[in-house]
């Protein structure tokens, strides 16, 4: 006996309706995976702030070591953090790591249903909100306070703006990379006001470390060595080992930071004035205001006055911000195998504060001289015994504000990119890659009460009785065929 027609078509619509259940199970199978591995989002923000940029997606395009990112929290938790704006920026910037590349993983870990993850990590302290990046036997922590610029004031600390990306790609640069450049800071300076660059400095992959030249030697490794705020000359037996640190490699760098609140340094200045460098007394004063950003006239932007290190600055369109400097004094630009070069100087409209001047004085057209140095650098080139090329470097900086928190923390000015990228290039650092901060900032739609109201009518009421309309229109046509 055939099968009835009924049957024959029970059986096909059973058929064409199991493919269909299955084919969306599929297709919804196939598109979890694409979302969870591949970018498939679309970021409509002005500045992009939940993308990588173009630099990260080439790092992460060409790693060679697998790389695991810990979330120490659970996904929900984590972007509900205050300030939860930034917290699901920077989750969504870190998931991206994972999408871009197949050698990442994420992890999110509930330290209080995982107490015993901590253990992992018996030299450190976990805590909730950090992000643990790893690769085979090393890892780095990024603690929530460096996945933002934190600003502090009178009336509170506040988020300025996101360094998520800049914290994450540096860490896999880290963990994945061969090498370790480590900062020396001489003690017995101004270091409480340098900590916030030194910040910096870790941040981006620098090991720190303290050396006192009285009683302790340089570290073989170091590459920076840096002498902030000294309250005190160095001896000549200090100055010989700044001489045979630098003496000692190739891409080293002596980083002297001046301040206007020092004594007489004779020593230190006469050290200086070998390798071209004269950092004279008093403050340098700008009288342009279009370039102050207070009614101070002694903090102001300076101009870059070489193309070479500030290259990215200038394209980035950012200029440094500097602040009660001590003005700088070139005294030769080519001396033997030492050349002496401009970084950084303030306008034609600049002069100088007298250092013997009284609280009541006021700048005035004939202290104005222009175009003061503010920054210095001079480079040693040289051949070693094997015929190698070695090039070291002291760099002097007139002012020790330039590298305070509230001016490092600025993405509108150039210092913390700067500095860092020219670092970067002398020591010659391959691995270097500074990314600029995100400002997360919304735009509100505005509309009238009427505007609201007629929206309300459309999609509430017109819209749903329109299609139970057409529905019925329907069902009646097909119930009367």
């Amino acid at each position: 006996m055939k099968p009835g027609r009924n049957f024959r078509y029970g059986a096909l619509s059973v058929t064409i309706t199991i493919s269909v259940i299955l084919f969306i199970v599929l297709l919804n199978a196939a598109l979890t995976f694409l979302f969870a591995r591949y970018p498939l989002s679309i970021d409509l923000t002005r500045n992009r702030v939940f993308e990588i940029s173009r630099e990260t997606e080439d790092i992460l395009a060409s790693l060679k070591r697998d790389a695991v990112i810990y979330v120490m929290n659970s996904e929900p938790n984590f972007i509900s953090t205050v300030p939860q704006e930034y917290f699901i920026q920077a989750n969504e910037v870190i998931k991206k790591y994972a999408q871009y590349s197949p050698r990442v993983r994420i992890e999110y870990v509930d330290l209080v249903r995982n107490p015993d993850f901590a253990s992992r990590y018996p030299n450190e302290e976990i805590k909730m909100n950090d992000v643990i990046v790893t690769s085979g036997g090393k890892h780095k922590i990024i603690y929530p306070a460096e996945l933002f610029n934190i600003f502090s004031s009178e009336y509170g600390n506040y988020v300025a703006s996101s360094r998520a990306e800049q914290a994450m790609t540096s860490a896999l640069l880290h963990v994945t990379g061969d090498r370790d450049y480590l900062a020396a800071v001489i003690s017995g300076g101004g270091i409480q006001d340098l900590i916030p660059f030194l910040e910096l400095l870790a941040l981006n992959n620098y090991q720190i470390a303290d050396v006192s030249l009285l009683t302790g030697e340089i570290p073989q490794q170091a590459s920076v060595l840096i002498l902030a705020d000294p309250s005190r000359d160095l001896s000549l037996a200090e100055l010989r080992k700044i001489d045979a640190f630098l003496e000692g490699g190739s891409g080293r760098v002596f980083f002297y930071i001046a301040s206007v609140m020092q004594p007489p340094l004779p020593n230190l200045e006469e050290f200086l004035g070998e390798w071209g460098i004269a950092v004279d007394p008093g403050m340098v004063f700008e009288t342009d205001t279009s370039r102050l950003i207070s009614p101070s006239s002694y903090i102001a932007v300076a101009d870059y006055a070489e193309n070479s290190y500030s290259k990215n600055m200038k394209q980035r369109n950012l200029q440094p911000l500097v602040a009660q400097s001590r003005p700088l004094r070139v005294l030769y630009e080519e001396f033997r195998s030492r050349f002496t070069t401009v970084l950084l100087k303030f306008s034609a409209s600049s002069g100088i504060r007298p250092a013997n001047a009284q609280n009541d004085w006021m700048p005035s057209s004939a202290y104005i001289t222009g175009n003061i140095p503010v920054m210095a650098l001079t480079t040693q080139s040289r051949y070693d015994v094997n015929n190698n090329f070695i090039q070291t470097h002291v760099l002097a900086l007139g002012s020790i504000l330039a590298l305070e928190e509230s001016t490092l923390g600025n993405p509108y000015v150039a210092n913390s990119a700067y500095f860092l990228d020219l670092l970067a290039s002398l020591t010659g650092r391959g691995d270097f890659l500074f990314i600029n901060d995100k400002i997360i900032g919304y735009t509100e739609l505005n509309a009238s009460y009427s505007q609201v109201m007629t929206m309300i009518v459309i999609f509430v009421i017109v819209l749903p009785l329109a299609v139970l309309g057409a529905g019925i229109f329907v069902w009646l046509r097909r119930r009367h065929k």
